[in-house]
C-alpha cells in the first residue's frame, strides 16, 4: 500500500504510535509499526473495527495479537488485491469474448444478406426491382458498418481496461515481492525467484553458492540509538549487498536483520569473494545518525556461506547457512565462515583501503 500522508503528518502519527506500541505488545517492530500506523491514519476500515473492538477489553494487547492483526488485515490485503484483479480480468476477458461473438454474428448477417441480394440480381427485369435490392444492400451495409463501429469501440475500451489492469497487477506484484524498507526482495520474492530460475532444472540448487547475512549486535544498536537508526542500518546492509551482486544474482531481507543471497553457478572461491566484499564494505560504511552528520562507532556483519549439494532442497541449503552463521557469530563476529563439508574454515579479515562511505 503506498499512503498518502505528508511528511507533517507522518511525524504526527509517529508521536502517537510509539506510547501505544510501548502499551500494547512493547515490541517496535514494522508490523506493530504498520498496524498503529494504518489505524490511526485511518486507512484501513476493517482493521479500525478489529482494533477497536479489542481496544474495549480492559487487558492490553500481546505482541503475538498485533501480529495477527497485521497478517490478517495488512498482509493479506495484498492477497485480496490480487483476487480482484484476477477476477476483473476475467470479467473483462468473458466480455472480449461476447464482443468476438457478437462481431462473428453480425458478419454472418451481412454475408447471409449479400447472398440473398445476389440471387435477387439474377431475376431483376426492371429498374424498381433493381432500385429496391440497392436499397436493402445499402441498409444492410450501413447497419453492419454501424455495429462494426460499436464492436471497435468496446474492443478499444477493453484492451484500454486490460492495460490498467495490468499495470495495477504489475504494481500490486511489485509491492508482494518487496521489502519496502530495503528495497530487497522479501523471502515470498526471494522464493519465486528461486521458482523462476530452477523450475525447469532437474538438480535444482546443484553449483549455486548462498550467503546469510546478519548484522553484528542488532538488538544492542536498536537499544542504544533507537528503532529509526536501526532501519537507517538496515538499509544501509541492503545497499551494500544490492551493490555487490549483479546478473542473475537475487538478493533478499530474509527477516529481521537477516539477509539471503543466492549466486546460481558460482564455485566457492567466487562465492567467498562476493561474501567478504559485502562484510568489508559494510565494515567501512559510516552511518549517520538522523537530523546529524556526526556517524556512529563501526558497524560489522557476520556471513555463512554454503554451497548446494544435488537434489538438495532450499530449505535444507538456508539451514545449513544459518548454522554457518551462528559458528562466524560464535567465533567473534565480522567474519565469513564456510559450511561444513564445503571447506570448513573462517576467511581472515581483508578491509582494504578503499574510502569509508557514510549512509
Amino acid at each position: 500500500m503506498r499512503y498518502q500522508q505528508s511528511a507533517a503528518q507522518s511525524a504526527e502519527l509517529l508521536r502517537l504510535i510509539l506510547p501505544r506500541i510501548g502499551l500494547h505488545g512493547g515490541q517496535f517492530s514494522p508490523s506493530a509499526y504498520a498496524v498503529w500506523y494504518e489505524y490511526l491514519a485511518g486507512v484501513n476500515p476493517a482493521l479500525t473495527d478489529a482494533l477497536d473492538a479489542r481496544l474495549h477489553q480492559s487487558n492490553p494487547l500481546t505482541h503475538s495479537e498485533v501480529v495477527a492483526l497485521y497478517v490478517q488485515h495488512i498482509q493479506s490485503r495484498e492477497m485480496r488485491s490480487l483476487t480482484q484483479l484476477q477476477a476483473g480480468l476475467g470479467e473483462l476477458l468473458r466480455k472480449l469474448g461476447d464482443i468476438a461473438v457478437q462481431s462473428g454474428k453480425g458478419a454472418a448477417e451481412y454475408y447471409r444478406a449479400l447472398a440473398a441480394h445476389e440471387q435477387e440480381l439474377a431475376s431483376i427485369v426492371d429498374a424498381d426491382t433493381l432500385r429496391g435490392v440497392l436499397q436493402a444492400l445499402k441498409n444492410s451495409t450501413a447497419s453492419v458498418r454501424m455495429s462494426t463501429a460499436m464492436l471497435h469501440t468496446e474492443i478499444e475500451a477493453g484492451c484500454e481496461q486490460m492495460q490498467n489492469l495490468h499495470a495495477q497487477l504489475n504494481t500490486l506484484q511489485g509491492e508482494a515481492l518487496t521489502d519496502p524498507l530495503t528495497g530487497l526482495h522479501n523471502r515470498r520474492g526471494f522464493d519465486r525467484s528461486c521458482e523462476q530460475m530452477y523450475s525447469a532444472k532437474d538438480e535444482a540448487f546443484a553449483g549455486a553458492a548462498l550467503l546469510l547475512v546478519d548484522i553484528d549486535h542488532f538488538k544492542q544498536i536498536n537499544d542504544t540509538y533507537g528503532h529509526l537508526f536501526g532501519d537507517q542500518v538496515l538499509r544501509a546492509a541492503a545497499r551494500v549487498i544490492a551493490e555487490s551482486v549483479k546478473g542473475r544474482d537475487v538478493a533478499a531481507r530474509f527477516g529481521g536483520d537477516e539477509f539471503l543471497v543466492l549466486l546460481p553457478e558460482t564455485p566457492l572461491d567466487g562465492a567467498l569473494a562476493v561474501a567478504e566484499q559485502i562484510r568489508a564494505a559494510f565494515s567501512r560504511a559510516r552511518i549517520r545518525r538522523n537530523g546529524s552528520d556526526t556517524c556512529i562507532e563501526q558497524v560489522t556483519i557476520s556471513a555463512g556461506v554454503a554451497i548446494a549439494d544435488p537434489a538438495e532442497t532450499i530449505e535444507q541449503l538456508i539451514d545449513r547457512a544459518d548454522r554457518t552463521l551462528y559458528r562466524a557469530k560464535a567465533e567473534g563476529r565480522n567474519r565469513v565462515c564456510v559450511a561444513s563439508g564445503d571447506r570448513s574454515d573462517t576467511v581472515p579479515h581483508a578491509i582494504g583501503a578503499r574510502p569509508a562511505q557514510a549512509y
